[in-house]
């Protein structure tokens, strides 16, 4: 035996060393001790067990850390009436919340191979486990942030830009000191070196014991027949044996599915849209399109939250009402969950689903010259001025601010800049109030323009982390006077006040949205109030991908003839199940828009679903129910 294998050994077996000293008093001393520390050390069997345990515990712990709205530590179990076929299913097949009590099957093949076949028992092959585990780790810790934040698995081609572009924003923009990259390093180095150190308990050089081996080969049964029977399920993060070879075959697939839908965007002839160029509008009201960030259908799916919306939305309808206004409202189901904004509103503006960034940066590239025939343009030709407002104060530079307005066919950018803001800042971003962003445009679009204006934005103070919220006042001007920044946000919160201060901000963004409607001074303004996507941390993929629409004017015929899409009077929705799609927005819009204020001729046709990438040719017969 080496002399590194021998101090390993006295290492792990204190007091070996110790026994073949002299007994001096000191030495006694340390002999009792080193006896008294070998009670309380575990058997090689249970080391091995609680080592296999802690390894997948560490695969599963961010999800579960991540996903507070669903994540346990143990799973729960309950029994009473079920089946045996569902307590088995639940037990050992598959489990909706995360929790701790999951394998890799990977894992388990291979700690089961190296049990039962004695040359695979060698240190490269050790080190060879580590590494894998290392990068499978990572993955989950992917899977995890993709889950809980987006509510989709991984795509890696969907979301390789996502995370390079973001990535470069968060540089640029964020102070990323020296401390923190160090302390990253640092913590990706220990966990390495804990890995490494519990792969010496799950990988003996001697191996475990037969009732361990027996136990491992069981595991490795039910594995096997899993993946003869149900291979695609071991991809799913539901699963309690999952497989990282399933999960990247499913990516690698998905990946290839959306690089296709890219090649169709980028090979296609024609903007894949209906075009809107032959039908005029005789009467042209200004027009309202504002994506409210983070507003999902969730507040209607929690007790609590339902309640209080009931509230709120009654006292604001009835705000409204007093001053002439009608609203009607329905769920829409949004391309995306838990973030990506700009998939969500260009597939309303634009008539056919983006649910990739991929796709809309394929979109962008195509057409970032402009001449794509979305609700900007169709409005642009009825003589509209297309304003844009975007109130971050960390921007983008004006290369990138030229290139998407040419893409969006937007007249005048409003960006932070132009707001003359100096007054403290907000959440994401950060930004200004909402309330002085929305009321800052609208002056200067009435005063810069004599024409029908296209107003679009998405709301900021709503944007996680939804703390600290500003204040709604009485004068949206003075807010815009110096004083000292809100606190900071912090994510080491309790789950109750992370969803209490989701609520505060979906709270006053419909306070503020109803304040700026009812001192709008044209009677014939329109507005579209509609939520971007479910809001990460407090919703789960059970409660859906749609998000409120809301449809307000004081035209009461104009407002009602959204009944045959689904939407339902007033400014609640109650409906469970969404009534259209954001990609059917733009036919349904313009289609009541010259119901209500064209010359009569005939009508194009609504497209609930859009139209199909690369397909112009093809026209649902869907009509309006």
């Amino acid at each position: 035996m080496g002399k590194s294998a021998r101090a390993l050994k006295t290492q792990l077996h204190p007091g070996g060393a110790e026994e073949a000293r002299s007994a001096t008093p000191s030495a006694q001393e340390s002999q009792y001790g080193g006896r008294l520390k070998s009670l309380w050390r575990p058997s090689p069997e249970v080391s091995f067990w609680i080592s296999f345990l802690v390894l997948h515990v560490l695969l599963f712990l961010p999800v579960v850390l991540m996903d507070r709205e669903d994540g346990a530590i143990l799973p729960s179990f309950r029994f009473a009436g079920l089946s045996l076929e569902q307590i088995w299913t639940h037990f050992a097949v598959r489990r909706r919340e995360p929790d701790l009590l999951r394998f890799n099957s990977e894992i388990v093949l291979f700690v089961t191979l190296w049990a039962a076949i004695r040359p695979l028992r060698h240190v490269a092959v050790r080190i060879f486990f580590v590494i894998t585990y290392l990068l499978v780790f990572f993955y989950y810790l992917y899977e995890g942030a993709s889950l809980t934040f987006f509510s989709v698995e991984p795509v890696f081609y969907a979301q390789l830009r996502m995370a390079t572009e973001g990535f470069s924003f968060f540089l640029q923009n964020a102070r990323v000191t020296t401390a923190f990259v160090a302390g990253t390093l640092v913590l990706i180095a220990g966990g390495a070196a804990l890995v490494a150190r519990i792969a010496l308990y799950v990988l003996p050089d001697c191996g475990p014991g037969l009732a361990t081996r027996i136990a491992l080969v069981l595991l490795a049964l039910l594995i096997a027949v899993q993946a003869a029977f149900r291979s695609d399920l071991l991809a799913r993060p539901e699963m309690v044996f999952s497989s990282i070879t399933a999960k990247l075959v499913r990516n690698i697939g998905e990946s290839r599915s959306i690089y296709l839908d890219v090649q169709q965007i980028e090979t296609s002839e024609s903007a894949p849209s209906e075009d809107y160029s032959q039908f005029d509008l005789v009467k042209r009201p200004p027009i309202y399109i504002i994506f409210v960030e983070s507003y999902g259908s969730v507040i209607l799916k929690r007790n609590d939250w339902r309640s209080l919306y009931g509230e709120l939305t009654a006292r604001l309808e009835q705000d409204l009402a007093s001053a002439g206004w009608h609203a009607a409202s329905a769920l829409s189901l949004a391309p995306t969950w838990g973030g990506g904004s700009w998939m969500s509103y260009t597939s309303a503006l634009f008539g056919l689903r983006v649910s990739s960034d991929p796709q809309y940066y394929a979109l962008l590239d195509k057409y970032e010259a402009g001449g794509f025939p979305d609700l900007g343009q169709f409005l642009k030709e009825q003589g509209y001025h297309y304003y844009r407002l975007t109130a971050l104060s960390m921007g983008l530079p004006e290369s990138q601010w030229e290139r998407y307005a040419s893409f969006f066919g937007v007249d005048r950018w409003l960006q932070y800049e132009d707001l003359n803001f100096v007054g403290p800042e907000y959440g994401w971003g950060p930004a200004p109030p909402d309330q002085y962003s929305l009321n800052f445009a609208r002056e200067t679009m009435r005063s810069e323009t004599m024409e029908p204006f296209l107003f679009f934005t998405i709301t900021q103070n709503s944007h996680y982390p939804w703390a600290p919220q500003p204040v709604l006042i009485e004068s949206w001007k003075q807010l815009n006077m110096p004083g000292p920044p809100p606190p900071p946000s912090s994510e080491l919160i309790e789950h109750a006040e992370r969803r209490q201060n989701y609520w505060s901000a979906i709270e006053y963004q419909l306070e503020m949205l109803t304040d700026f409607i009812l001192s709008e001074p044209n009677e014939d303004a329109v507005f579209v109030l509609l939520g971007d996507h479910q809001p990460p941390r407090v919703s789960r993929r059970e409660d859906g991908w749609d998000t409120p629409l809301h449809i307000i004017a004081k035209d009461a015929l104009f407002v009602a003839s959204f009944s045959e899409y689904g939407l339902t009077k007033g400014l609640a929705v109650w409906e469970p199940e969404p009534a259209l799609r954001h990609e059917g927005f733009l036919s349904m819009f313009v289609r009541q828009l010259l119901t209500a204020y064209g010359d009569g001729a005939e009508l194009p046709l609504y497209l609930p679903e859009g139209i199909p990438v690369g397909e112009k040719g093809h026209r649902p017969t869907l009509t309006p129910h």
